[in-house]
């Protein structure tokens, strides 16, 4: 869902999760409820989570973490979530809106996440593949900042 304010922006935890649960008899995998368990925290959730954060957030009968880490793994494989390298090198997970090519404004007070679709990054992804030789296949951006409730409470 875009949000009013923004062309291209997507605040995550706010689509339906029936709309998902569809996608994993379509990649072949059984629908239990171990997978719609960690497909609903990640849907409910606006900001990255580790692992373990998706392990205390499920309810009825948790999966081992084991487990949670391969449906992550396979969810990642078919685009149904993104893992994040945090600044503090834990990997988290998050469910994206977009489909599309896109980037994350997360803030740094309170960990809340936005997707933005727009890059502009490809002139300089062009010069820079000049300048090195190297053939460019993808890339990934994450931006930091105070997110509009975090900067009023800053008075910034």
């Amino acid at each position: 869902m875009k949000a009013p304010e923004g062309r291209g922006i997507f605040y995550t935890g706010i689509m339906p999760v029936p709309e998902q649960i569809p996608s994993l008899r379509d990649a072949g995998l059984k629908q239990t409820p171990q997978r719609q368990g960690i497909l609903q925290v990640l849907q409910g959730s606006d900001r990255p989570l580790t692992v373990e954060e998706i392990w205390d957030r499920m309810e009825g009968r948790r999966p081992g973490l084991p487990t949670i880490y391969r449906n992550l793994e396979r969810f990642v494989q078919e685009g149904w979530a993104e893992s994040l390298l945090g600044a503090d090198q834990v990997m988290r997970f998050v469910r994206c809106e977009s489909h599309a090519h896109h980037h994350h404004l997360q803030c740094e007070t309170c960990g809340r996440m936005v997707e933005v679709e727009e890059c502009g990054l490809e002139e300089a992804l062009d010069r820079m593949a000049a300048r090195s030789g190297f053939r460019i296949t993808r890339h990934q951006l994450a931006l930091f900042g105070l997110c509009p409730a975090c900067a009023i409470k800053k008075g910034r």
